[in-house]
Protein backbone atom coordinates (compact mmCIF):
# COMPACT_ATOMS: atom_id res chain seq x y z
CA UNK A 1 0.00 0.00 0.00
CA UNK A 2 0.94 3.15 -0.85
CA UNK A 3 2.75 5.38 2.00
CA UNK A 4 0.51 8.61 1.04
CA UNK A 5 -2.97 6.69 1.26
CA UNK A 6 -2.33 5.09 4.69
CA UNK A 7 -1.99 8.26 7.16
CA UNK A 8 -5.68 9.95 6.80
CA UNK A 9 -5.72 12.49 9.69
CA UNK A 10 -4.63 12.75 13.06
CA UNK A 11 -7.44 11.97 16.16
CA UNK A 12 -7.96 15.09 18.11
CA UNK A 13 -9.69 14.57 21.25
CA UNK A 14 -8.97 15.09 24.69
CA UNK A 15 -7.68 11.15 24.51
CA UNK A 16 -5.33 11.92 21.80
CA UNK A 17 -4.20 15.08 23.30
CA UNK A 18 -3.41 13.49 26.95
CA UNK A 19 -1.68 10.43 25.15
CA UNK A 20 0.37 12.74 22.67
CA UNK A 21 1.83 14.05 26.42
CA UNK A 22 3.08 10.26 26.68
CA UNK A 23 4.44 9.94 23.24
CA UNK A 24 1.89 7.85 21.78
CA UNK A 25 0.05 9.36 18.99
CA UNK A 26 -2.93 8.56 17.57
CA UNK A 27 -3.99 8.34 13.94
CA UNK A 28 -6.57 8.28 11.52
CA UNK A 29 -5.35 5.08 9.17
CA UNK A 30 -7.14 3.59 6.11
CA UNK A 31 -9.30 0.71 6.77
CA UNK A 32 -7.10 -2.03 4.85
CA UNK A 33 -3.86 -0.75 6.38
CA UNK A 34 -1.95 -2.84 8.42
CA UNK A 35 0.35 -2.20 11.64
CA UNK A 36 2.93 -2.77 9.21
CA UNK A 37 2.16 -0.37 6.43
CA UNK A 38 1.61 1.99 9.18
CA UNK A 39 5.20 1.77 10.61
CA UNK A 40 6.61 2.22 6.71
CA UNK A 41 4.44 4.97 5.94
CA UNK A 42 5.71 6.88 8.97
CA UNK A 43 8.85 6.53 8.05
CA UNK A 44 8.71 7.33 4.41
CA UNK A 45 6.55 10.34 5.35
CA UNK A 46 7.68 11.65 8.84
CA UNK A 47 10.68 10.01 8.88
CA UNK A 48 10.31 8.78 12.40
CA UNK A 49 10.75 4.95 13.75
CA UNK A 50 7.42 3.44 15.68
CA UNK A 51 8.40 1.60 18.34
CA UNK A 52 4.58 -0.04 18.59
CA UNK A 53 1.39 -0.04 16.41
CA UNK A 54 -1.40 -0.85 17.88
CA UNK A 55 -5.24 -0.70 15.74
CA UNK A 56 -8.26 -0.68 16.12
CA UNK A 57 -11.86 -0.61 14.12
CA UNK A 58 -13.97 2.07 15.68
CA UNK A 59 -17.70 0.89 14.52
CA UNK A 60 -19.68 4.06 13.08
CA UNK A 61 -22.71 5.00 15.41
CA UNK A 62 -26.27 5.05 14.43
CA UNK A 63 -27.90 8.34 14.94
CA UNK A 64 -32.20 8.81 14.24
CA UNK A 65 -32.62 11.57 12.15
CA UNK A 66 -36.32 13.48 11.26
CA UNK A 67 -36.68 14.14 7.31
CA UNK A 68 -39.91 16.35 8.02
CA UNK A 69 -42.89 16.57 9.91
CA UNK A 70 -44.52 14.01 7.66
CA UNK A 71 -41.83 11.65 6.50
CA UNK A 72 -41.36 10.50 9.64
CA UNK A 73 -37.53 9.71 11.08
CA UNK A 74 -34.63 7.49 9.82
CA UNK A 75 -31.66 5.81 10.79
CA UNK A 76 -28.52 6.89 9.30
CA UNK A 77 -24.97 5.23 10.18
CA UNK A 78 -21.84 7.04 10.55
CA UNK A 79 -19.02 5.26 8.67
CA UNK A 80 -16.50 2.89 10.37
CA UNK A 81 -12.89 3.91 10.76
CA UNK A 82 -9.19 2.64 11.98
CA UNK A 83 -7.32 4.40 14.83
CA UNK A 84 -3.76 3.26 15.05
CA UNK A 85 -1.97 4.07 18.34
CA UNK A 86 1.99 4.55 17.78
CA UNK A 87 4.45 5.07 20.43
CA UNK A 88 7.75 6.74 18.80
CA UNK A 89 11.31 5.63 19.81
CA UNK A 90 12.82 8.19 22.51
CA UNK A 91 13.62 11.84 21.32
CA UNK A 92 11.05 11.46 17.89
CA UNK A 93 7.81 13.12 18.21
CA UNK A 94 5.30 13.94 15.39
CA UNK A 95 3.76 17.37 14.79
CA UNK A 96 0.32 17.79 16.74
CA UNK A 97 -1.61 20.22 17.72
CA UNK A 98 -1.04 22.09 21.14
CA UNK A 99 -2.89 23.47 23.76
CA UNK A 100 -3.41 27.24 23.86
CA UNK A 101 -3.60 28.19 27.40
CA UNK A 102 -5.16 31.66 27.90
CA UNK A 103 -2.44 33.14 29.88
CA UNK A 104 0.06 32.82 27.07
CA UNK A 105 -2.99 34.52 24.86
CA UNK A 106 -2.84 37.25 27.37
CA UNK A 107 0.91 37.47 26.96
CA UNK A 108 0.71 37.82 23.32
CA UNK A 109 -2.35 40.61 23.28
CA UNK A 110 0.61 42.51 25.74
CA UNK A 111 3.70 42.15 23.18
CA UNK A 112 1.02 43.57 20.52
CA UNK A 113 0.40 46.37 22.13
Amino acid sequence: MRADFVIKSSVLSEKAYGLSEKKVYTLKVDMKATKADVKGALKDVFNVDALSVNTVIVRGKTLRKMRSKRGGAFDVKRPNFKKAYVTLRPGQELPTATRVVEADVAVADEKKE
